[in-house]
């Protein structure tokens, strides 16, 4: 089941999509997009929209079974912190 949620940015979009980009292929996954949609995959797999300035939308297509969506949440949090 998919697991939505909204990220308040407080950096340059930009500039905090390109961190999660190199955060994500770091980590051996692959990352497409730019500053209105895109994607990502690896060991989770989900999308994210653009829809101001400073909020994004993800959404988690794909995870692990055993980790919980509020703990994959909490990791992507970080990378845009």
């Amino acid at each position: 089941m998919a697991h939505t949620f909204r990220i308040l940015i407080n950096n340059d979009l930009s500039s905090s999509l390109k961190k999660v980009e190199k955060a994500i292929i770091a980590n051996g996954g692959k990352f497409r997009g730019d500053a209105q949609q895109g994607g990502f995959s690896g060991k989770v797999k989900g999308e994210y929209v653009v829809l101001s300035k400073d909020k994004v939308e993800i959404t988690i297509t794909r995870k692990p079974f055993a980790v919980p969506s509020r703990k994959i949440e909490s990791a992507i949090r970080e990378f845009f912190s």
